[in-house]
């Protein structure tokens, strides 16, 4: 590190990597006040330090400073920055001396020598920034339909954020990234469970936000304490495409200028190179990693697995020659009546086949007992009934249990469906697998079940006749006629798993070929590569945008053509996909207000948020979705030798089912067995949109555990193990 003299007599700061990035900061000093008056906006005030010095300790340089707010209040900043091989280190202490109206917030923030406008650069954000500016939902944190050169401003929320870092890639390779690196979180019921964008004032804030400014004079990255976010905010996510109600407005958080109050918080900057997007995701995810350290929060997965499937069997409906699990109700304790009739549909949110293979590989346990036998009837209905659906052409993803009426996935409950509505590859390949599962272990248990394999089959052939040159599938298709709806090709990678276990169940080679096809499309299409690090299109109730589904899918289908092929290629690109769909994944603790009505709060205070996972840029929701990419992790780590695998496969068996009702602690739930499907871990905090149960929680949480057993059953014991 090199000291910077001012012409005002102040002292900055510079550092250069051989071979990485330059950063330089003249005035580290920087400070922004509010008076208090709702009219006026915050004020900056940036400057050197008065003193900057090597201190006694090795690689540690102490610099101090003091700030005066308009209104006559001081604050003294103490910087310790602390020099290490490739990172840079800054523990700070902010004391206000005196009174004033109003609050401040402090930044520290380096400038990227040599830094180009945005676009030209490859930016990462878990949970919100993938490379740049393509397949980013307008109005969404770093998207560019409010990019103006020169003029450029990201500030984001820690709590939104899986991790609180952000880097950036230059041109030539150089990297720069940096980490709230003892993030604290905390805040009140009134600031984190409100949307309100006025201004507001607290001690309690000790939530940061990560910084990225573009500016004529240069870039920085940084990081602010307390955590406004601007010049975009969110507030609460609306439905279908529509995202969050994001709006061009800050949302101003700040501390008190009140004489003796203290700010402390530590920020890391890391000097780095990476050849491509893919390899800065990865590098800069394993340093916070490191850094932050996250651990798994045990729980008794044996008995969960037990009640989670009764969970099931309760709400199985029989209605005449229709039968499935109920495709929603409340996870908490009823408080309303139960919609007359519900829907049950395939793949995504309804697994309804899913929800049929989870009972007859929990009847396998216990074969012969009546709970057994009342599973496989269960199973066995549910199965039947969407046999007699067609699927050459698919005309809709499943019906009412009442009327008998066809519905679609992302149609709401009780309107006729119309062939307006899209029908979606995903919805038939999540379910198509689930059957084809259930079909080779009746298979092995010496049972035949040609029906089953033939109506897989049949939805395999006619979907070989919508393959696109190049390899590519189409994502959706019109209800009730099956005619192409979306020629998007963004979701191509479901059709490899899908296609890659029909071969092996058939051995019928087109299947084979169609899933290589798939596959190398995945990688290499030009608009959406996996290659570059844009995984889009997995959740269907979202566009075609950066979602963590996406990765979560790819690397099943990475994994499964690696075992088709036995080529390294698959798995290196499997490995890439792990490695993008992790950094979805908490890996903070977020704490829940300590003044929010406990009752009401859906994630529960003192509960470990890591382990759960934003589910796709554009808006801050959570949930524990990943829990059934146990056993890919698991495989990852088996096939890599790379051990940090099997310690992401571990917390996503316990810690995403931190909130799943137990039966000593029902955790706010209905009973044993229960979860809601989301939370918000930012605003509202501790709050999802609706407090219902979908199939898909189930599901997801019983494949994580039936899918590792079947891969190591003795890795299974070691890995649930309290």
């Amino acid at each position: 590190m090199h000291v910077l003299k001012n012409a005002d007599r102040s002292l900055g700061l510079s550092m250069s990597v051989p071979g990485g990035a330059s950063v330089r900061q003249p005035s580290p000093l920087r400070v922004t006040f509010w008076d208090g008056h709702p009219d006026r906006e915050p004020v900056s005030c940036e400057r050197g330090y008065d003193t900057l010095r090597n201190t006694d300790v090795a690689g540690e340089w102490l610099g101090t400073g003091r700030v005066e707010a308009p209104e006559g209040a001081v604050v003294e900043l103490t910087d310790r920055w602390i020099v290490a091989e490739d990172t840079l280190r800054l523990r700070r202490e902010v004391r206000v001396h005196g009174d004033a109206p109003g609050g401040f917030t402090s930044v520290a923030a380096l400038r990227l020598v040599d830094a180009r406008p945005w676009p030209q650069m490859e930016w990462f954000a878990p949970g919100m920034i993938y490379g740049n500016f393509d397949h980013m939902r307008d109005n969404s944190f770093g998207a560019g339909n409010y990019y103006e050169p020169g003029d450029y401003t990201v500030w984001i929320r820690e709590d939104r954020m899986p991790a609180p870092l952000l880097a950036a890639r230059l041109p030539e390779g150089a990297t720069l990234a940096v980490l709230g690196s003892a993030p604290d979180g905390r805040t009140t019921a009134a600031e984190g469970q409100s949307f309100s964008r006025e201004p507001m004032v607290g001690d309690e804030f000790r939530f940061g936000s990560i910084v990225a400014e573009e500016r004529s004079e240069g870039t920085t990255l940084g990081y602010a304490m307390p955590g406004s976010e601007g010049t975009l905010s969110y507030g609460p996510k609306g439905g279908g495409e529509h995202g969050a109600s994001a709006e061009q407005q800050w949302r101003h958080r700040f501390n008190p200028l009140t004489n003796g109050f203290t700010q402390r918080y530590e920020v890391t900057f890391r000097f780095d190179r990476a050849t491509d997007t893919n390899e800065l995701i990865t590098r800069s995810w394993r340093w916070a990693w490191e850094v932050l350290d996250p651990r798994p929060n045990p729980q008794d997965i044996e008995t969960m697995r037990t009640t989670m499937v009764e969970v099931l069997a309760e709400n199985f409906i029989e209605n005449d020659d229709r039968a499935g699990v109920r495709f929603v109700t409340q996870a908490r304790p009823l408080g309303r009546p139960e919609h007359p009739d519900s829907k049950v549909v395939l793949g995504f949110t309804g697994y309804a086949l899913g929800c049929a293979e989870m009972m007859l590989v929990e009847a396998a346990r216990d074969p012969g007992s009546e709970r057994s036998q009342r599973l496989v009837r269960n199973a066995e209905k549910a199965i039947a009934a969407f046999l007699r659906r067609p699927v050459d052409p698919p005309l809709d993803e499943g019906f009412m249990l009442g009327s008998g009426e066809p519905v679609a996935s992302t149609w709401p409950t009780g309107r006729v469906l119309t062939s307006e509505q899209p029908i979606y590859l995903r919805s038939f390949t999540d379910d198509m697998k689930s059957l084809l599962r259930a079909y080779e272990r009746e298979q092995r248990a010496g049972r035949e079940r040609a029906e089953w394999l033939d109506w897989v089959r049949a939805f395999g052939d006619w979907l070989l006749t919508q393959e696109q040159p190049g390899g590519g599938f189409p994502r959706s298709w019109h209800a009730l006629t099956g005619e192409l709806f979306s020629a998007s090709t963004t979701g191509t990678y479901n059709a490899v798993p899908f296609y890659a276990q029909l071969y092996r169940v058939t051995g019928h080679e087109p299947y084979r070929s169609a899933a290589v096809r798939a596959g190398e499309f995945a990688w290499a299409s030009d608009d959406h590569a996996h290659g570059h690090g844009r995984f889009i299109g997995g959740t269907i109730d979202n566009p075609d945008v950066v979602d963590k589904e996406a990765a979560t899918i790819a690397l099943e289908a990475y994994l499964a053509l690696h075992a088709l092929t036995g080529e390294a290629v698959w798995l290196d690109r499997a490995r890439i996909a792990g490695d993008v769909a992790e950094t979805w994944m908490y890996i903070w603790d977020v704490p829940m207000p300590e003044d929010a009505d406990g009752d009401e709060l859906d994630w529960k205070r003192g509960v470990p948020t890591v382990g759960i996972q934003l589910i796709a840029t554009g808006h801050s929701l959570n949930d524990a979705y990943m829990a059934w990419d146990v056993e890919s992790y698991a495989r990852l780590a088996r096939e890599t030798g790379d051990e940090h695998y099997l310690d992401v496969a571990r917390i996503l068996l316990h810690n995403t089912k931190a909130m799943v009702g137990t039966p000593g602690d029902h955790r706010g739930t209905r009973g044993p067995g229960w979860q809601q499907e989301h939370y918000c871990f930012t605003l509202p905090r501790g709050l999802g949109r609706h407090r219902e149960w979908l199939p898909w929680v189930t599901v997801a949480h019983l494949r994580g555990i039936n899918d590792l057993i079947d891969l190591d059953p003795a890795l299974y014991a070691e890995l649930a193990r309290r």
